[in-house]
């Protein structure tokens, strides 16, 4: 009667109309642990500071591997990704060829804010800042917009500000809801109105 089914570990069976299958990713550490003596982050990563550097001299790590042990910025968190591998990726190549010439260089701005574009049943997704409302705690509140077969906005909002946002569909809202998270502006007065379509809000806060 279904179109498919799955089994699972505790050997019930159900009927689905489809399955989204998720995989995690685990730090493949194990090559360089041998004769070497690396901290490692709680989940299991090499720990890396804020220039990539690990706790060995001149051994830098980037992407999957290692874990970001430096003080984040409040709306940017780890995920190991493929876009968030090739900025760790680049960043550490800058931070290398700093520490060669002796010369000092500031976090780059890819790690201020979280950013990650996908797509899902040909949906367009961003996901922005905090999103899912992590490390905030109880202290936040949703805001959504839904409009069936073309788009849903989601924002997360913690004391009149911008923390993250969830954007499915072509909403253009990307750009200016990256710029709110990032300045922290006090958005308490628009309350609802934020998210109200009528209202042109990319052109109001241009």
């Amino acid at each position: 009667m279904w179109p498919v089914y799955v089994e699972l570990t505790n050997e019930k069976i159900y009927g689905c109309d489809f399955i989204v299958s998720a995989t995690g990713v685990t730090p493949n550490i194990e090559p360089f642990l041998s004769g070497n003596n690396f901290e490692l982050g709680e989940d299991g990563g090499l720990k890396v500071n804020d220039h990539m550097h690990t706790s060995l001299p001149d051994i830098y790590a980037a992407g999957d591997i290692c874990t970001a042990s430096w003080q984040p910025s409040p709306v940017w968190q780890q995920m190991r990704l493929w876009t968030q591998a090739r900025q760790m990726g680049w960043y550490a190549a800058k931070c290398m060829a700093a520490a060669s010439l002796g010369d000092s260089i500031d976090m780059d701005f890819s790690f201020e804010l979280f950013a990650h574009v996908t797509k899902f049943f040909n949906y367009k997704v961003v996901l922005l800042g905090k999103y899912n409302a992590q490390g905030l705690g109880s202290d936040h509140e949703l805001m959504l917009r839904c409009t069936k077969g073309q788009e849903y906005v989601k924002v997360v909002m913690q004391n009149g500000r911008m923390m993250g946002a969830v954007l499915i569909g072509e909403t253009d809202l990307e750009e200016t809801f990256e710029n709110l998270i990032l300045n922290q502006m006090d958005l308490s007065s628009y309350g609802e109105d934020l998210l109200d379509p009528n209202i042109d809000i990319e052109d109001y806060f241009d």
